[in-house]
């Protein structure tokens, strides 16, 4: 249709939106780009060339438009009645703002009506993506800022009446969207941190002790504003690290006991254990060991967490790795202490039928596999925060395709 008639390009709808602005707003379908080359009439869609289908769409819809019409009123038809560049910034559309950037770079000068760039709106709705666009750019990210620092004055490195730097945005609490990408409010801390530190990295080193009209640091305000969530972020860790120092204690105490109490006693005779020949008997003591001394590892682990001072910046590293570390050891003390149960029972057991013992081993497994089942989302929200997320700033996918050409 957009072939035939090319003024669908910017035709607009009731609410005075193009094609693109929808689009814009399609985070779903969008969210990384193919930039395939184009499909030859006809266009048979099917489920596999979905995304490839949109992201031509997108890009044949906007080089229509360039071709019609000239630079200013392009950008008078993506900026009425919304600005569409930021819309897909905000909601996080990489393959949208790819396709319009990459088929008219100068793009990434464009300010809305805050005097913020595309990076500046990445970083306040927190899209890792969209922000590596500063590794594209690369030095001529300090030229715009200067070039737009003398044409307009503060109003692009800056926002406007608050005098607040990009650092400054990145230190005000994410929306509430975004936190909720992981469960637990330390690790959302984690994530807030990782964050503020990644946009340290990009400004020039005078510019982060940088106030703004409140008076503020970035660091000032970034503590300002994570006052709550820095609250709720110790109470979390607290209670977590309490109630998993209960279990890891309980086992500890069950593994010593079972250690002195073995399973089928003592020979008079030789001191010796009377089972001490047995195969199940040399599990069990290796498990029991291990279960012991992971269950109070994990103990200590625990406790160090507890006694922690809780200082915000324990929050991007210290106490994640603490908490991974002390469930990863009560993980191995709980499969210790079931293999050392399984293990024990053959022991008591066995005089006869195995079908007995080994029924009731395979059942003895089930408590390890509900912890692993209801706490190995905990598990990926902690790495994911503690480690996989600082690679989001080392992007493997590139916004603009085109300039090389």
């Amino acid at each position: 249709m957009a072939r035939k008639w090319g003024e669908l390009a910017y035709a607009r709808d009731l609410n005075d939106d193009t094609a693109l602005h929808l689009l814009a707003l399609n985070q779903n379908t969008l969210s990384f780009s193919s930039h395939c080359s184009e499909l030859q009439d006809p266009i048979n869609i099917n489920p596999g060339l979905k995304q490839h289908v949109m992201f031509q769409l997108v890009n044949f819809l906007w080089k229509r438009i360039l071709s019609h019409k000239d630079r200013s009123e392009a950008i008078s038809i993506i900026s009425e009645p919304s600005q569409l560049l930021f819309d897909a910034a905000k909601v996080g559309n990489f393959g949208f703002l790819s396709e319009l950037i990459s088929a008219h770079p100068s793009l990434i000068w464009e300010a809305d009506n805050e005097g913020q760039s595309i990076i500046h709106t990445a970083v306040s709705h927190r899209h890792a993506s969209i922000f590596n666009l500063v590794h594209e750019i690369g030095s001529n990210k300090d030229i715009i800022v200067a070039y737009l620092l003398e044409e307009k004055g503060p109003s692009f490195f800056h926002q406007k009446k608050k005098n607040n730097t990009i650092l400054h945005l990145a230190a005000k609490l994410a929306p509430q969207g975004q936190l909720e990408r992981v469960s637990g409010a330390a690790l959302q801390m984690c994530l807030e941190l990782i964050w503020f530190e990644e946009v340290k990295k990009i400004i020039r080193p005078s510019v982060i002790n940088m106030k703004n009209s409140d008076g503020l640091t970035a660091q000032e305000l970034f503590t300002m504003e994570h006052k709550g969530l820095r609250k709720d972020a110790e109470d979390w860790m607290k209670r977590t690290a309490e109630f998993s120092m209960i279990v890891s204690t309980v086992i500890a105490t069950g593994v010593f006991a079972a250690a002195v109490n073995i399973p089928g006693g003592i020979n008079d005779e030789t001191n010796k254990p009377n089972y001490l020949d047995r195969t199940s008997f040399l599990v069990f003591a290796i498990s029991d060991v291990f279960a012991f001394i992971s269950s109070a590892a994990a103990t200590l682990t625990f406790l160090s967490i507890l006694m922690s001072r809780y200082a915000e910046y324990d929050f991007l590293k210290s106490l994640p790795v603490r908490l991974i570390t002390g469930l990863i050891m009560l993980f191995i003390s709980i499969t210790c202490m079931m293999v050392a149960f399984c293990s024990a029972f053959f022991i008591t057991y066995d005089a006869g039928s195995r079908v007995g013992p080994s029924l009731f081993s395979v059942l003895a497994c089930v408590p390890l596999l509900l912890y692993v089942f209801f706490q190995y989302r905990l598990w990926i929200d902690i790495l994911y925060s503690t480690f996989y997320c600082r690679n989001l700033f080392r992007p493997s996918m590139r916004m603009i395709y085109l300039l090389d050409r």
